[in-house]
């Protein structure tokens, strides 16, 4: 009898130690967006879109206190004028879960937020979803990536 406890003492032993070893193991790795990301070029269906020098202009920024900011530009339809569509200062905010990048403004006295989803992240790359352009010319916006860099 007492050899049949021992053995289930050690077996007992033997499992609660490997078990933990997979937990203590794991490592979660927070993405750094700190920096100014700039963007570069589209990405649909397997294919690459490149931007126009005005689209280029655009920028996300985070510090290191998350603050920042979001500019978009764009060619003026009526003018073929580069101008600046949206610009946006306020604090960042990263969800792990839902891969959401928030921006967190003031407008008019009233707090709004700004989504950008990210798809693919890397120390120099950022991809997030944007459905703002047609890029297949089938009428109705594409849901692509839109690709930034890290300058």
């Amino acid at each position: 009898m007492k050899l049949l406890s021992k053995i289930i003492i050690i077996m007992v032993v033997a499992i609660s130690c490997s078990g933990n070893d997979a937990v203590e193991d794991t490592i979660i790795e927070k993405p750094n967006l700190t920096g100014t990301w700039k963007p570069q070029r589209y990405e649909y269906k397997g294919k690459t879109y490149p931007l126009t020098e005005c689209e280029r202009k655009g920028q996300i920024v985070v510090n290191a206190s998350l603050s920042g900011i979001y500019e978009r530009y764009g060619v003026s339809a009526s003018t073929g004028n580069c101008n600046l569509d949206d610009s946006f200062a306020g604090k960042w905010v990263y969800d792990e879960v839902t891969k959401d990048l928030t921006l967190t403004y003031n407008e008019n006295g009233t707090a709004q937020t700004l989504k950008k989803e990210i798809l693919d992240f890397s120390d120099n790359e950022l991809k997030i979803l944007d459905a703002s352009k047609d890029l297949d010319n089938v009428p109705g916006n594409d849901e692509a990536s839109l690709v930034f860099v890290k300058q």
